[in-house]
């Protein structure tokens, strides 16, 4: 082999071993200068070394509500399909469409001649039979007539009357009123017209209050009962409302495992109207002052839910019991206090220990009232990390 050739692969393994060991070195940023205090060996120490800059929530109490979603439709407080009791041809109809009408008010009317007369002809043969009663109980006194024929003739009139009352409430059968004061729907007939007891004449509802129907899953039937308030909006409504629950079913729906309740809500301007859908927040329980933190800042753990809390200078770890969340927040039924600080950024960073510097300070709205619903079996459930993604 060519001397100078032997000399030049010498040269470059040389080079190249010296850079190997030069390697780790240059990775490291040269030598042991991070260890200590603050740097990757030292105590409290992480990537980057140094304080590392969060920022913190303030925990303090607040309103706080729990309540689950549901879907539901408003009914009329009362409502009623409107037909004559007996068929015949309609002579009168005295309502207005969409008009208010009060209770015992007339609406329509069927054709009563016949029992009219009949009524006429009842009403002349008891004059006529009073008049008897009236001399026969004169010519008693004189010995006239005999007390047999005088109780006839008052049987006779008992039995007059009787027959006038039947046909006086036939009369009432042909005459269609409202059931109670409401509005009056559309005309389904018109005058002359031949109808049946089955012909639906009209419609008349209460419209305030309404009544809101719908259904919660069976694990939330015991916390449920009459009184709880119930918040809601209409469909095509950007107004929300609030109605009363006072019943709830005895039993739940076989089929679907659920249970009805029904609520009641005012309605002085009519904006709300009968057959609308709603979507319903059932407020199971209210909170006073309750004390909650941003979902991110709960971490899920083996041994529980923990939360970082700045305390002298350092992030320190707080184990924690959840109730209710939000969208964005948690309960903290035990382990913090008011006034304690929860981190909320730099968890990929963070340990225990870890020196910190105050960042960014929020505190929570004292007149905010937070939605919430119920934390699954697992307090941890939803929790960022729950699904094993590392904190």
């Amino acid at each position: 082999m060519n001397s100078k050739l032997k000399t030049l692969l010498v040269v470059s393994g040389v080079l190249l071993v010296a850079f190997l060991l030069a390697l780790p070195k240059l990775s490291l940023g040269g030598g042991d200068e991070g260890a200590g205090p603050g740097g990757p060996g030292g105590p409290g120490g992480g990537p980057g070394g140094g304080a590392l800059v969060v920022d913190l929530y303030v925990v303090e109490p607040n309103p706080l509500l729990d309540r689950t979603l549901a879907t539901g439709s408003l009914m009329a407080e009362e409502s009623v399909d409107l037909r004559a009791e007996v068929g015949g041809r309609l002579v009168e109809v005295a309502f207005e469409e969409g008009g208010m009408v009060e209770a015992g008010a007339l609406l329509a009317r069927v054709n009563d001649r016949d029992l009219q007369a009949r009524l006429q002809a009842l009403e002349a043969r008891g004059r006529l039979l009073e008049q008897r009663e009236f001399r026969q109980s004169r010519l008693l006194a004189e010995g006239g007539v005999s007390a047999e024929e005088l109780e006839e003739t008052r049987a006779e009139l008992e039995v007059l009357e009787a027959d006038k009352e039947l046909v006086r409430a036939d009369i009432e059968k042909t005459e269609l009123r409202a059931p109670f004061r409401g509005r009056v729907g559309f005309r389904e007939v018109s005058p002359g017209s031949l109808i049946s007891p089955d012909t639906r004449i009209t419609t008349v509802q209460v419209l305030d209050p309404l009544r809101l129907e719908f259904s919660v899953p069976a694990r939330f039937a015991p916390r449920v009962a009459s009184g709880q308030r119930v918040l809601f909006r209409a469909e095509g409504s950007e107004r929300d409302y609030e109605a009363v629950i006072y019943a709830v079913e005895p039993g739940l729906e076989e089929s679907t495992r659920t249970l009805r309740i029904r609520a009641r809500t005012p309605n002085p301007d009519g904006a709300l109207f009968p057959g609308s859908f709603a979507s319903v927040e059932v407020i199971l329980e209210e909170f006073d002052a309750a004390l909650s933190v941003p979902s991110i800042a709960v971490r899920p753990d083996l041994d529980g839910p923990r939360v970082f809390v700045f305390r002298g200078g350092e992030a320190q770890v707080v184990p924690v019991r959840l109730g209710v969340r939000t969208r964005e927040s948690v309960q903290v039924v035990d382990g913090l206090s008011p006034g304690d600080s929860v981190i909320v950024t730099g968890f990929q960073q963070l340990r225990p220990g870890r020196e910190v510097e105050v960042g960014e300070v929020t505190r929570p709205d004292p007149d905010e009232e937070t939605p919430g619903t119920l934390l699954d079996d697992d307090p941890a459930a939803g929790l960022p990390g729950a699904d094993g993604e590392a904190p």
